[in-house]
């Protein structure tokens, strides 16, 4: 009974090294998944017969695909990321000159939905992080952690034709292991 208390007691001191190996063995990588989107939005609004001289507003699409393997920091961890934390997202539009306004942008996931939908959005007023529920993000994270991409697509409308581009950083934190 002696010595079967002693391996015992000799065995908790290894399975606990192991934990501690397999911590030692993980690393997290904390980087900018980044997308720029461009995004051109033609033609022009039709008046409607009741409207003095403004004109309606002009809608856009345009998809876009987000790869972690297009990302230096974590590309060579590729195969052997355990988990993906998407932290927020913060979001710019560039090109915008006086007088343009997007009155509604909204982005996408393909296989997850809406992520969010801004509004107002013009040259001064152009950069911001959107609120988005934490169980959203975790949507997007497992998306990317099984396809290692997700498509991103922004859509909304505009007060006219104009180009901009809608770039979008994704605070992440990657969990890899090191000796896989």
């Amino acid at each position: 009974m002696k010595t079967k208390l002693i391996y015992l007691f000799a065995l908790i001191p290894f399975f606990a090294s192991c934990s501690l190996l397999e911590d030692a063995a993980t690393v997290t990588i904390s980087t900018d998944l980044k997308a720029d989107i461009p995004v051109v939005v033609a033609g022009t609004g039709v008046k409607s017969a009741d409207q003095s001289g403004s004109l309606n507003a002009v809608t856009f699409t345009k998809s876009q695909d987000l790869t972690l393997g297009s990302n230096a920091d974590i590309e060579p961890y590729l195969d052997k990321i355990k988990d993906i934390n998407l932290n927020s997202l913060a979001v710019t539009i560039n090109g915008l000159s006086t007088g343009q306004t997007i009155n509604s942008i909204a982005l996408d996931v393909t296989g997850v939905g809406n992520i969010f939908t801004q509004t107002n959005i013009t040259m001064t007023n152009n950069s911001f992080t959107p609120t988005i529920l934490p169980a959203t993000l975790d949507k997007v994270a497992a998306k990317l952690f099984t396809e290692k991409m997700i498509t991103l697509t922004v859509s909304g409308n505009t007060s006219g034709p104009m180009t901009f581009t809608a770039s979008l950083v994704f605070d992440t934190d990657i969990i890899a292991n090191v000796l896989e």
